[in-house]
């Protein structure tokens, strides 16, 4: 069957061309060529071809004559295969520029709903779950690097410190009102002020490995520290391109050293978790066959098969079974008083249910 271009375009039949141009705009964004320089060429692929369906559908959905005879196409093709194999619209017979009636009910059943999906809703912890001493383990940790970022940062603050004193003895306490102080990053945005320097650092040793590890990793705690404590947030949308870049940064790092079991679940992981958030199953699919394949180079790293997990039940239908089983596993590599065997015996009382 064809593919629904309202589906591709993550908006509802009868969105407006408003809504429809930022669909577009958004999707064009997320999936520019850009994000993915020096990716691999299977996510390359993957990225031109969901580009090449966005451009297929707003072709039609953007000219009114052709989205009007696109939708009597769509409502014809319905009729001839019945209510169970036609594409499932509301059958209210409305046009696509119908708007509701006040003065008549709505369908009482709507087996498809085209509304955008909303962001990562398999949350591996409960809500109430206080994730903070987890995730400074649970989050990918920084080598080499990671001191000369925050010795900048520290340094940068001293300096700041060191003029305001400079500027009180000068004027003896007086004079105009001290600076407003720097405000303090929330829990979410701890990330942040290392990703720039992380990512130009990689840039400016491009042949380093570790440096686009180091990259992802930050990008990968941006995003996590979301999706696990608000993953139905704006926040968390705005940050789902997170997930494709860290796929790229960790893509990047295994073009240089290939035999890194890790890594490649790292980026399984990246990939499963933006496929998720963005209802692109092309992506769940790749990142599930870069975890299965990390796995196999490394069958008892507990990182690689918490990963592998997190990809399992992202899959459409979810493998929840395999995914506990490879948990299950974790617990009994892991030491037991480790994050990943805490994480992993979190994530198997949750999926038992």
């Amino acid at each position: 069957m064809a593919q629904d271009y309202y589906e591709i375009l993550q908006v509802h039949p009868r969105a407006d061309q408003e809504a429809i141009e930022a669909a577009y705009a958004r999707l064009r964004q997320l999936y520019d060529p850009a994000r993915l320089e020096g990716a691999a060429d299977e996510l390359v692929e993957l990225a031109r071809r969901k580009r090449d369906a966005i451009e297929r559908a707003y072709a039609v959905l953007a000219d009114p004559l052709r989205r009007t005879a696109y939708d009597a196409e769509q409502a014809a093709l319905g009729r001839a295969l019945g209510p169970d194999q036609g594409e499932q619209r509301p059958a209210d017979g409305a046009g696509v520029d119908a708007r509701p009636d006040p003065g008549r009910h709505p369908p009482a059943v709507e087996l498809l709903d085209y509304r955008p999906l909303p962001p990562a809703r398999r949350t591996e912890r409960p809500r109430g779950f206080d994730a903070q001493p987890v995730l400074a383990a649970r989050g990918r940790q920084l080598a080499g690097t990671e001191a000369r970022l925050r010795t900048l940062l520290v340094g940068l603050a001293g300096l700041f410190v060191l003029v305001i004193a400079i500027s009180l003895a000068v004027t003896g306490g007086g004079g105009p009102p001290p600076a407003a102080p720097v405000p303090t990053p929330g829990p979410f945005d701890q990330f942040e002020p290392l990703i720039p320097q992380a990512r130009q650092l990689a840039e400016q040793t491009a042949s380093d490995p570790q440096a686009w590890i180091n990259y992802g990793n930050l990008l990968y705690n941006s995003a996590e520290i979301v999706r696990e404590n608000a993953p139905d947030s704006l926040l968390y949308q705005q940050r789902l391109s997170r997930w494709l870049e860290a796929t790229v940064a960790y893509s990047r790092a295994l073009t240089l050293e290939p035999n890194n079991p890790a890594t490649r679940a790292d980026l399984g992981a990246s990939a499963c978790f933006y496929g998720a958030g963005t209802g692109d199953t092309s992506f769940v699919r790749m990142g599930i066959a870069e975890a299965r394949r990390a796995a196999q180079e490394a069958p008892d790293n507990p990182r690689v098969l918490l990963s592998l997990g997190h990809c399992l039940v992202s899959a459409q239908p979810r493998q929840v079974q395999e995914a506990i089983a490879n948990w299950q596993r974790v617990v009994q590599l892991a030491p037991p008083d480790s994050p990943l065997a805490a994480q992993a015996r979190q994530l198997i009382a949750q999926y038992s249910q």
